[in-house]
């Protein structure tokens, strides 16, 4: 046989075991890029129920949640009524009118006020007798005749007099007083009329108000927090309040106070929170939930839903779509606070990636099974 020929024999059969080497190596590569991935079909897919979304930053609502009460603020409700005791002559509103500070709402005759304005009359008299017998003083000991005396007497007088028509306007400016022995009832806030207590004809005294108004624009959320979720509650921290009057109302709000102390029946530490916009529709009185966010209030963190949270070899995962179509492969990521169906997450993805937002637990079997079936084959 030709030497030539055997040597260009023996080449290609070096290349071609050369080349069947590279193919296997690149095919071992491959395999080994796309050991972690999971293929499934459209029908697999669409039948396991999994579906895939953008990670978004969202404020954690759904927490723990605690029994709560409406309550007015204390500065948000008046009463109103007289000082002294008087007969009610005029009522200027009814029930459930909205008022502005300052408004009229109901009239009280007094006999005390009509007492207190006679002695102003009294006194204003004097004084202009008093004045004229100053003045009278003050020509006669210009000229010598007078006494220094008298003079001094006349000017003390006219102090006296002028005292005593200052307190008495004051006193009457306090009690309200209008015309006569009238006193004007007026609203010192911007508000409702939540209660009326003046009847025409009655009699009006100061131990009950004869009208009650409330801004009900000004409400906080009293809570009891339990022993056991104190970690949870800081000042400044978001809460979510709900209504069991209005179930589908979710209110934002601030945790604004934290009792420097346990109350020692109920284990609980009473909390109040501040709502950014109070519904119209809540009343004092009205009983919901409080649910303890944590974090700052309308603070906005990445969140992913519980669904698509898986743990393999004791690591926490969520799947993302890996570059075939209808792949997906695990990505470690770190966890935070929960709240409701939401985990914080802190980091292993960005804001904008896509996951598969359900069928967690159906990704990682099937990740599994393709492990199991390669161990298998070797």
């Amino acid at each position: 046989m030709n030497s030539n020929f055997v040597i260009a024999l023996i080449l290609i059969t070096f290349f071609s075991a050369c080349r069947k080497d590279a193919e296997k190596k690149e095919d071992h590569d491959k395999k080994n890029e796309h050991l972690n991935e999971i293929h499934l079909t459209k029908e697999a897919l669409e039948y396991a129920g999994i579906r895939i979304a953008t990670v978004e930053r969202r404020a954690l609502t759904g927490g723990v949640a605690i029994p709560a009460e409406v309550q007015f603020e204390p500065s948000s409700t008046a009463h109103v009524g007289p000082l002294v005791q008087g007969r009610i002559t005029r009522v200027a509103v009814t029930l459930g009118e909205r008022v502005h500070k300052g408004q009229l709402l109901g009239i009280v005759a007094s006999s005390d006020v009509s007492a207190a304005r006679a002695r102003l009359d009294q006194a204003q008299a004097r004084l202009s007798a008093a004045t004229a017998t100053m003045q009278r003083q003050q020509l006669l000991s210009t000229e010598g005749i007078g006494a220094r005396r008298s003079l001094i007497d006349a000017e003390a007088q006219l102090g006296d007099i002028r005292a005593e028509i200052k307190g008495l306007k004051r006193q009457l400016s306090v009690f309200g007083s209008g015309s006569g022995g009238e006193l004007v009832l007026t609203s010192p806030i911007n508000g409702v009329i939540v209660a009326v207590h003046a009847t025409l004809g009655e009699i009006a005294s100061p131990d009950q108000p004869a009208f009650i108004v409330t801004d009900p624009t000004k409400v906080w959320i009293q809570g009891h927090v339990p022993e056991l979720e104190l970690s949870r509650v800081i000042t400044g921290s978001a809460a979510i309040v709900r209504l069991h009057a209005f179930p589908d109302l979710a209110m934002p709000g601030t945790i604004t106070y934290v009792a420097p102390s346990l109350d020692e029946k109920t284990r609980s530490i009473p909390v109040r929170v501040m709502l950014k916009t109070p519904d119209p529709r809540l009343r004092s009185g009205l009983f919901g939930s409080i649910e303890l966010v944590g974090g700052n209030a309308g603070e906005r963190v990445l969140v992913v839903p519980a669904d698509a949270i898986a743990t393999l070899d004791g690591q926490t995962v969520v799947f993302v779509p890996a570059d075939e179509q209808n792949s997906f492969k695990p990505q470690p990521v770190a966890l935070g606070r929960r709240a409701g169906g939401l985990f914080e997450v802190r980091s292993g993805i960005q804001e904008g990636a896509q996951i598969a937002v359900s069928g967690a637990f159906t990704l990682k079997s099937a990740l599994r099974s393709d492990e199991l079936s390669e161990h298998h084959d070797h």
